[in-house]
């Protein structure tokens, strides 16, 4: 079978999930507060609470520190990207220990807790929590994947995210939509009981979407204590058994119950965390997976004739991402004039500005758009030519 040609660019940010009711990195300690892992720990509701609450507590008393220490403002202590980010520059300095909450922590042990407590936030969306179902747009993004959806246009795409969470996976499962991850990893490996597969590995790529996770993904583990290099994905569906004292789930993603942390570490041992890995500058060092990712990034981008932004703001700060970009233009073959179209969810116009001002007489978009409305009035539809 011919492989299909890979030729559009979706490039998502955390506003996409934004409509999924995720916060945005910056939202993220408001967030965390909200989480109910100190009554699942009091009254033994799920077995992984004693876990993911020792994580919450370290990341408020990291928090807590960066405060005092006027590292950072009340506002930016709620900046998940910002403390994940210190957490790992101390790392990279070859610092060994700090104190939180009056007692030593090693550096290593703090980013594996903030890895935990991320995974813990992002672990379930609100789709899935019948408490929150009102503070989500399910059908605006119900809506993207009617779509893309299209057979035209689905295996012609190349998804590239800085997301850690899986509601593209997800929705792309639920619309019987394959995708796969452009690496290979331990086929044995699963956070529920293993009973299918939602998302395929590299050499199954052929009439698939290929999904390129930059930072990591709330699905992928390693084990520091065994082969912090090798990458495991979880890759199957629940099959309406419980998990360790989640129960059922109905046929979603087994990652989505809480016990999958426990049920993991139960099964291959406790040096199994989070692969998510701190936008930081040191990111693909020495991480063979996440350099394959980013290779096959960097390739759908050089040959990319439309790439679309979805709720990624192009922030100044992130230099790396802006070079990246630089750098696959400059390979681009005479033949391919790439198209640049930026759907924003909160419609800024300082952001369609920066984005003029970065990608010139590439950047095709206009007037601010929403999702929402850029579905409604065929805006996506035009770009794609479905």
């Amino acid at each position: 079978m011919k492989k299909p040609d890979r030729d559009i660019v979706l490039f998502l940010g955390a506003g996409f999930s934004r409509n999924a009711g995720l916060p945005l990195m910056a939202e993220f300690g408001k967030e965390a507060k909200k989480q109910k892992i100190e009554e699942h720990a009091r009254e033994k509701k799920r077995n992984a609470a004693p876990l993911l609450l020792s994580a919450k507590e370290t990341f408020e008393g990291f928090q807590k520190l960066l405060e005092q220490k006027q590292v950072l403002t009340k506002e930016e202590v709620e900046n998940m990207e910002k403390v994940f980010c210190i957490a790992e520059a101390l790392h990279e300095s070859g610092i060994n220990s700090i104190v939180i909450n009056g007692s030593p922590k090693g550096i290593k042990k703090l980013i594996e807790e903030i890895q935990l407590w991320l995974w813990k936030v992002y672990q379930q969306y609100p789709p899935l929590n019948k408490e929150r179902k009102d503070e989500v747009e399910l059908k605006v993004l119900e809506d993207f994947f009617e779509i893309i959806k299209n057979e035209n246009i689905q295996n012609k795409i190349t998804v590239v995210s800085t997301n850690y969470d899986i509601v593209y996976e997800y929705l792309s499962w639920q619309k019987q939509m394959s995708c796969c991850y452009p690496i290979s990893w331990n086929i044995n490996f699963n956070a529920g009981h293993g009973s299918k597969q939602y998302i395929y590995q590299l050499n199954e790529a052929a009439n698939k979407t290929i999904v390129c996770k930059l930072h990591g993904s709330v699905n992928f583990f390693e084990d520091r204590i065994k082969d912090k290099h090798k990458l495991f994905v979880a890759s199957d569906l629940g099959d309406n058994q419980s998990i360790g004292k989640s129960g059922p789930w109905e046929d979603k993603p087994a990652l989505l119950a809480l016990d999958s942390i426990w049920n993991i570490r139960n099964k291959y041992g406790e040096g199994f965390v989070p692969a998510i890995i701190p936008p930081t500058y040191a990111k693909l060092r020495g991480y063979s997976w996440q350099r394959k990712i980013w290779k096959n990034a960097f390739d759908a981008i050089v040959k990319a004739k439309k790439i679309i932004f979805i709720g990624y703001s192009m922030p100044e700060s992130d230099g790396f991402i802006r070079a990246f970009f630089q750098g696959a233009f400059a390979m681009n073959s005479t033949s391919i004039q790439s198209e640049i179209y930026l759907i924003d969810p909160d419609s800024k116009k300082e952001v369609y500005q920066r984005y003029s001002d970065f990608f010139g007489s590439k950047f095709k978009s206009c007037n601010p758009l929403c999702l929402k409305e850029a579905i409604k009035n065929d805006f996506i539809k035009n770009i794609l030519k479905v």
